[in-house]
């Protein structure tokens, strides 16, 4: 198999709808199965667990899943870091997303769950901002990243989300960037939808990546093994419509990169009603055949950069270990001589790359390695890191991949 361009294979049925029209039209292989997890040494993360993808279009709702996806290669214990709050321009998102829910859902004094919660941090805002009561629920939590104490307070239970704790109160439901990760999404919504038969009136609020901005945008570093889901607005709205939900707002947020979901549980027949047509999944297939093409243009044009560079011996620091920043360091793991990865997550420094080995380093580092070359792995931080390196008194290149 080539990276990129897909063989001819049968999928089996999609696990959003169950539909039979299903066709792959991308493959990556063997990639590392949890790119977010970083290692405690280059050893264990040349040799982290891997596993393959196969990018399968589904004609019949318009999702994207991962057809080779295998859910007992993961583990998602604490070193799961996908922490975005110390960046400020995340963490702004995030403040301002926070507002906005609690404006408009009224959310004072009320009780508020988030399903995947991470560490904390967004669970925590909906407490202090609103005076909220907060349960949480993540295996990867660790207990002292944010303060519990905030509004009415708030607790988190370091374990999946399932049918044994729908009994839990909620005058609202949040889940951010856990969809995509689930394989069989129908299931985990009938456990929320099931959590909620008595509570008509509490709103749900799902946040996923876009499949608008990973495919038409051409995201390509966004294609990793814990996504074995890529959502459009009318893949989504289906799904919730045909889980019992009733959808009243689909939007891009974060500069496109993101798609919410916002939704009550459905009463009466208007539950199995989508008004949202698949326009966008029929307009886009070609676009979507394309991608592997366009994934084999990039991925040369980078293999070609890097060995120039090498060759002029020049100094080349990826900026970002999150997934994007994984991805494509996984991807030209044959010819990068980059040797460190900035973060400004403190608990990711001093780790290392899964599949690649590289040290993550704080920014600060940068001072004495002074490199010649910054490369940015998501534009929507690309002013701040600009602006962190310049205040270093650095003057190095920058270049987005």
């Amino acid at each position: 198999m080539i990276d990129g361009l897909a063989r001819q294979s049968v999928p089996g049925p999609c696990p959003a709808c169950e539909g039979s029209r299903s066709r792959v039209f991308f493959e990556l292989g063997p990639v590392p199965v949890n790119c977010i997890s970083l290692c405690p040494t280059p050893q264990e993360a040349e040799r982290c667990p891997r596993g393959s993808i196969q990018l399968a279009f589904c004609a019949d709702c318009g999702a994207i899943y991962n057809q080779a996806f295998n859910s007992q290669l993961l583990d998602y214990d604490r070193r799961y870091d996908n922490s975005l709050h110390f960046s400020p321009s995340f963490q702004r998102y995030a403040e301002e997303l926070a507002e906005r829910l609690i404006a408009r859902y009224d959310l004072h004094n009320k009780d508020v769950i988030e399903v995947g919660c991470g560490k904390g941090e967004f669970l925590a805002l909906l407490c202090s901002r609103g005076a909220n009561r907060g349960l949480g629920f993540d295996p990867a939590y660790e207990p002292g990243r944010v303060d519990t104490r905030v509004g009415e307070g708030f607790r988190v239970i370091p374990d999946y989300y399932s049918e044994r704790y729908t009994e839990y109160p909620a005058d609202f439901l949040c889940c951010r960037h856990v969809l995509e990760h689930i394989i069989t999404p129908r299931s985990f919504l009938g456990d929320i939808r099931h959590a909620l038969r008595n509570r008509t009136t509490c709103a749900v609020f799902f946040e996923v990546p876009s499949a608008g901005a990973v495919f038409e945008g051409m995201g390509i570093w966004d294609i990793i093994y814990e996504h074995c889901f890529y959502y459009n607005p009318g893949s989504l709205e289906r799904l919730f419509t045909e889980c019992g939900f009733k959808v009243f707002a689909t939007y891009d947020s974060f500069q496109g990169q993101y798609l919410c979901l916002e939704a009550r549980a459905a009463i009466g027949a208007g539950a199995a009603e989508c008004s949202r047509a698949n326009s966008w999944e029929r307009a886009s297939f070609g676009t979507l055949e394309r991608f592997g093409d366009d994934y084999c243009r990039r991925k040369q044009y980078w293999h070609e950069q890097l060995e120039t560079l090498a060759s002029a011996g020049k100094r080349v620091v990826v900026w970002g270990s999150g997934a994007k920043g994984a991805t494509f360091l996984n991807a030209l793991r044959e010819v990068s001589r980059i040797e460190y990865v900035v973060d400004m997550n403190p608990y990711k420094q001093g780790m290392f790359v899964p599949g690649t080995g590289q040290e993550v380093v704080a920014p600060q580092f940068l001072q004495r390695y002074a490199p010649d070359l910054v490369l940015i792995t998501n534009r929507n931080y690309e002013s701040e890191i600009r602006r962190e390196v310049t205040e270093l008194g650095l003057r190095p290149d920058f270049q987005l991949v």
